[in-house]
C-alpha cells in the first residue's frame, strides 16, 4: 500500500498591506514570506499593545536603555521566549544582537528553521537607542 503525502498550500495576506492590480488584498503562498511576516509581527509588537491579546509580543523595547550586556542578554531571552510560546512551529537556531554606537542603533538578527526544515535568517528590528528620538522598527 502506497502512502500519499499531502501538502497544504497556505495563503496569507502579504505584508506590508497592499492591493493587487485587480483591487484585491495582495496575498502570498510563499512559506518563507508568510513565516517571516509572522516573526516580525510577534517580535515587533510590545507586550500589552494588543488589547484583546495582551500576552502577544515581546518586552524588547523595555530593555533598550539598559547597558549593552544586559540588553543583549534580555533581547536574546525575549526572542527565545517568543519562539517557545508564540512561534512554536518554528525552531530557533541563533540570535545575534549587534550594537552600533556610532549610529546609536541595535540590530537583532535571528536564524530559524521553518516547518519544512528550510533555514531562514531575518533581521527583525533596528531601533534608535538615544533619548532624543522614539523607538522605530525597520524591515530590512
Amino acid at each position: 500500500m502506497a502512502t500519499t503525502i499531502t501538502t497544504v498550500n497556505e495563503t496569507a495576506i502579504s505584508l506590508p498591506f497592499s492591493l493587487s492590480s485587480f483591487g484585491k488584498v495582495a496575498d502570498t503562498t510563499d512559506q518563507k514570506k508568510i513565516w517571516q511576516d509572522r516573526v516580525l509581527s510577534v517580535i515587533g509588537t510590545a507586550m500589552y499593545e494588543r488589547v484583546m491579546r495582551p500576552n502577544f509580543g515581546t518586552s524588547i523595547t523595555s530593555y533598550m536603555f539598559d547597558n549593552q550586556d544586559t540588553a543583549q542578554a534580555e533581547i536574546k531571552n525575549e526572542v527565545t521566549n517568543a519562539f517557545g510560546s508564540q512561534l512554536t512551529k518554528l525552531k530557533l537556531v541563533n540570535t545575534v544582537t549587534t550594537f552600533d554606537t556610532y549610529s546609536e542603533t541595535v540590530s537583532v538578527t535571528i536564524t530559524y528553521s521553518l516547518p519544512n526544515s528550510d533555514v531562514v535568517t531575518t533581521v527583525i528590528a533596528t531601533a534608535l537607542i538615544n533619548n532624543t528620538a522614539p523607538l522605530f522598527e525597520e524591515n530590512l
